[in-house]
């Protein structure tokens, strides 16, 4: 892969953006290599979480790569493009592995819907968000469907329309990051906050991340009813069974699913 690099720890993957000349712009070219990369290591059941990252120093990600834009003609060409991001997007979501988007500098546009794409986020104290579309005459349509779920209609529009930066505490104290941290430690607290969500059965970790996404859009009543009927797969499973008996043992379990 030309555009980004794969690193395998243990039951870790980090997908690194290494575009760092301009700011770890997506192109096609990258978008694609980020979903082929996530639906490979997203199918593997050894794989417990993906951090998802950039190389440099200056951004994580500045959204969408404008030279690459405006030389796009028709309406095909740039529904493919804007398309492969939406596609991205609603990879992350889809594959099992819980996505730790570990972010830095300046984190715009579709840079900033990638990490509101991710399950979980820790940002740098040096972190700027931002949807500065509208300011060179376009605007964060495909993006805005993740951060408005994350910070709220009236937060979100007021930066889809003035296009200005919002730094890392203020973007915490909205609820859009997990956790802010200074930005040497960014990678190592990604690395932590990974192995502290998949510390039990993978398999049952799937299922949990499956029903959390299918059960938030709908009604109190019909998530209810939902997650009844998940709670009761969940405990069917034989690792929902080794689970039981190596608490009423007092040992440690022995995941039979990974």
């Amino acid at each position: 892969m030309n555009n980004i690099e794969v690193e395998r720890q243990e039951s870790l993957v980090r997908l690194s953006i290494n575009r760092p000349a301009v700011r770890n712009a997506l192109n096609t070219e990258t978008v694609q290599e980020l979903i082929q990369a996530f639906r490979q290591w997203g199918q593997d059941p050894s794989v417990h979480a993906i951090i998802l990252t950039g190389t440099g120093d200056k951004a994580f990600c500045a959204g969408a790569d404008l030279n690459e834009v405006r030389q796009l003609s028709g309406v095909a060409a740039v529904r493919r493009y804007f398309g492969g991001i939406a596609e991205l997007i609603e990879t992350m979501a889809s594959i099992p592995p819980l996505v730790i988007a570990a972010v830095f500098g300046y984190t715009l546009a579709g840079g900033m819907g990638l990490a509101a794409g991710a399950d979980l986020l820790v940002a740098g104290a040096d972190t700027q968000f931002g949807l500065p579309e509208i300011k060179v005459g376009l605007f964060p349509m495909v993006v805005m469907a993740p951060i408005v779920r994350l910070i709220g209609k009236r937060r979100a529009l007021e930066l889809l329309m003035s296009g200005r930066m919002v730094d890392a505490v203020t973007m915490e104290q909205w609820g859009f990051c997990n956790r802010v941290v200074a930005p040497e430690e960014v990678q190592e607290q990604a690395l932590e906050l990974a192995r502290a969500v998949t510390p039990g059965s993978s398999a049952i970790a799937r299922l949990g991340k499956e029903a959390f996404y299918w059960s938030s859009d709908l009604s109190y009543e019909q998530a209810l009813h939902y997650l009844q009927n998940m709670v009761s797969l969940v405990a069917l499973t034989e690792d929902s069974h080794e689970g039981i008996e190596a608490f009423l043992e007092r040992r440690p379990p022995n995941w039979r699913h990974e």
